[in-house]
């Protein structure tokens, strides 16, 4: 029987989540129905439990998007376009290299690069890339290409993911992010995007990405494509069972989880799946926030998505199960190309991290600043508005 439908102990689902312990399925859905503070609470628990309980840690990096182009064409995406469409670009190396300049520039630890599934672009060109990154900028850590992107060169080239992967590694590919995941159910997968990578698909390839070590900066859920709460739950155990796995035979696995509502205003999705009221999308966030806390136990970091969401709601992120501000410091790729173009543009990046602090020491905790793996580089002193240099230590 389940716990939570007991009368009598009606909070020992809490309880146990708030210790660390795994939750089954049913205990799972059953979160859902409980209060969204006492839900947050437990997160909150399990989180100072789990990782660091002085700190929360933002970085600094960059987004790169090197091609609007691609044969996908997932019904839920503003971002894509086909070949002669209006707005499809490939990005040159030189231009890749202006971005990479200015993340450099705002003091970038790490730069994700992705884009859509080109048809045009040979492999060549990506190994090509790798290493001229790796040459160019040799201290900027590279997380690189989604599941989706390597499923396309999978069936550009007949080779297979491990394959792939390996000789990207060997050029210079330091990680893959765990991007393209979702809701890890077909059925659901199928009427967001009939020919968006399956979940086997997707689970195969991040697989072969941690079997060769690379790291993996985050992996996600996306909400609101019509998925039942139980499909919410399929996917977190789809999840979780991966990072078991992972764990197990390579002794890493997924660095960090962030989940988000989609956004569909300017997509073909629009009107085919109900929409809720901005009180409701945030609301229900904060739950996911919490729920993926509590059903991820094997995941140490969750992220909260400042730039999704707004900072006054990443704040109460921070204490509903998450421990790091996402997105944090990072140059839009967009202007950045103003930037590379010889406009002028003020830079942001002083300012916005004197809010990206703010947002932390609002929720209760020292702003840390943190390398990709985690590894507090410096933590924010509130009197005295100081950074104080850290030394190696990991976050637990």
């Amino acid at each position: 029987m389940n716990t939570y439908l007991n009368p009598k102990n009606p909070n020992r689902i809490l309880d146990r989540g708030a210790a660390g312990e795994r939750l089954s399925a049913d205990e799972l859905l059953a979160l859902y129905d409980l209060p969204a503070n006492e839900v947050a609470q437990a997160a909150h628990q399990a989180r100072l439990r789990a990782t660091d309980p002085e700190i929360a840690t933002y970085s600094i990096g960059g987004n790169i998007d090197y091609t609007t182009v691609c044969t996908v064409a997932c019904r839920f995406c503003a971002f894509y376009r086909a070949r002669h469409q209006e707005g499809a670009y490939t990005l040159s190396f030189d231009e890749i290299a202006r971005q990479m300049d200015e993340i450099v520039r705002i003091g970038g630890l790490d730069v994700l690069i992705q884009g859509g599934v080109n048809p045009d672009l040979p492999f060549s060109w990506y190994v090509d890339l790798m290493k001229m990154l790796k040459t160019d900028y040799p201290a900027v850590h590279v997380d690189a290409l989604s599941p989706e992107e390597i499923l396309g060169l999978e069936k550009l080239t007949g080779r297979t993911a491990y394959d792939l992967l390996s000789e990207l590694k060997d050029a210079g590919l330091d990680g893959m992010p765990g991007a393209a995941s979702e809701i890890l159910v077909d059925e659901v997968r199928r009427n967001a995007a009939p020919s968006r990578i399956t979940s086997r698909d997707w689970l195969r390839i991040v697989d072969a990405a941690q079997s060769l070590h690379l790291h993996i900066p985050w992996v996600g859920m996306v909400t609101g494509f019509g998925e039942t709460l139980a499909q919410r739950v399929e996917h977190l155990l789809a999840l979780r069972a991966q990072q078991d796995r992972a764990l197990e035979r390579y002794g890493s696995g997924f660095i960090a989880f962030k989940v988000w509502p989609a956004r569909l205003e300017n997509t073909r999705l629009k009107g085919t799946v109900p929409q809720k009221s901005a009180e409701e999308t945030i609301d229900e966030y904060l739950k996911n926030v919490a729920i993926c806390r509590l059903a991820l136990d094997n995941v140490a970091n969750h992220r909260a998505v400042w730039r999704t969401m707004g900072f006054a709601v990443a704040a109460e992120a921070l204490r509903s199960g998450a421990n790091d501000l996402c997105g944090t410091g990072s140059i839009n790729a967009i202007n950045a190309t103003i930037v590379a173009a010889g406009k002028h543009l003020p830079d942001p990046n002083q300012a916005l991290l004197v809010q990206v602090r703010q947002c932390i020491e609002d929720a209760g905790f020292v702003a840390a600043l943190r390398d990709p793996y985690y590894n507090v580089l410096a933590r924010n002193d509130r009197k005295t508005e100081a950074m104080t240099p850290c030394g190696n230590s990991r976050s637990r």
